[in-house]
């Protein structure tokens, strides 16, 4: 998510919303920053936890789960920002540390949420067409694959740093936000291609002889076509709206802040919710993760049974 805050000026008298307008909203990105942390926390517990979900092929899952886990962080900003264009509260002028903690953490972790999908979706394409080469896959190669989304995300997530902390030209700006930008479409078309060869090998594939097999088949194609839906459309209306944002130069003669503001957070939101269906896809379709996690929250919910000691042992 790009760092609209930062550069807009929150020091005029009136407040840009109404208290009735802001309050949902800072309601809106509270809630979905609890349920983004919970759902992915308890992703990550119940597969570090489980040792017959400790797969190879896990690690992405775990290492997105992580990601998104973290993504709220971009939401809580905002709201901060948010508040203080209703006039909540005040904001004073940042230090140059929690402004490079703000530009890393808003450039580096939703295109890391962004990557990992990526990458997942062609780790499950290998799977799909080279099932036995896949098999074969050693451990330390999904751990190469984990440092690869980190350093891919590191190189793209410089670029935007960089033009913060640097004075370009104003078309150099635009170059630079629009390839870290396109970097998420990129992503994102990796995910759709990989999907949609994989629902197409299952439909036209040679179809299984034996029942449960076919009906684990259609229900992977299902997992795979709402992940893409899902995908698509939570994540490319915040970035179509930041690549024309960065491109056009006469944004605010078109629109005014107010709804250029509202456009930002309603995309916004959608963005992060991503982060959200991340693990309800991944995490909560497939059975053992399932049945582990109901597992693991009955043992943490339910009141034990009283021991009951016998009169004479007492």
């Amino acid at each position: 998510m790009a760092n609209h805050s930062l550069q807009r000026n929150t020091t005029s008298s009136l407040p840009l919303f109404s208290a009735s307008e802001c309050i949902p909203m800072l309601i809106a990105f509270g809630m979905e920053a609890v349920a983004i942390v919970t759902l992915n926390a308890l992703t990550i517990i119940v597969y570090l936890k489980e040792y017959g979900l400790r797969k190879r092929s896990m690690y992405l899952v775990v290492n997105l789960a992580f990601v998104d886990m973290l993504v709220p962080g971009c939401a809580i900003t905002e709201c901060w920002f948010l508040g203080s264009y209703c006039k909540f509260w005040t904001i004073n002028s940042l230090n140059l540390s929690s402004f490079i903690v703000i530009m890393v953490w808003f450039d580096v972790i939703p295109l890391a949420s962004v990557t990992n999908l990526a990458a997942i979706s062609l780790e499950r394409m290998h799977a799909t067409f080279r099932p036995f080469q896949h098999r074969l896959i050693k451990k330390k190669m999904f751990g190469a694959g984990v440092a690869i989304v980190w350093i891919t995300t590191g190189l793209f997530a410089a670029i935007a740093i960089l033009v913060h902390f640097h004075s370009f030209s104003i078309e150099l700006n635009r170059s630079l936000i629009t390839l870290y930008l396109s970097f998420f479409f990129l992503s994102l078309l990796i995910t759709l291609v990989s999907y949609s060869s994989i629902a197409i090998k299952i439909s036209y594939g040679n179809q299984p002889r034996h029942h449960g097999a076919t009906s684990r088949e259609r229900k992977l194609t299902k997992t795979l076509f709402i992940v893409t839906v899902a995908s698509l459309t939570l994540t490319q209306p915040f970035i179509i709206f930041q690549i024309l944002n960065a491109v056009s130069s006469d944004t605010f003669t078109v629109i005014s802040q107010q709804t250029w503001l509202r456009l930002y957070y309603y995309f916004g939101f959608l963005f992060c919710a991503n982060s959200l269906v991340n693990p309800i896809c991944y995490g909560f379709r497939i059975s053992e993760f399932r049945r582990a996690l109901f597992s693991f929250l009955r043992c943490r919910f339910l009141p034990q049974s009283a021991q009951v000691f016998p009169l004479n042992k007492l």
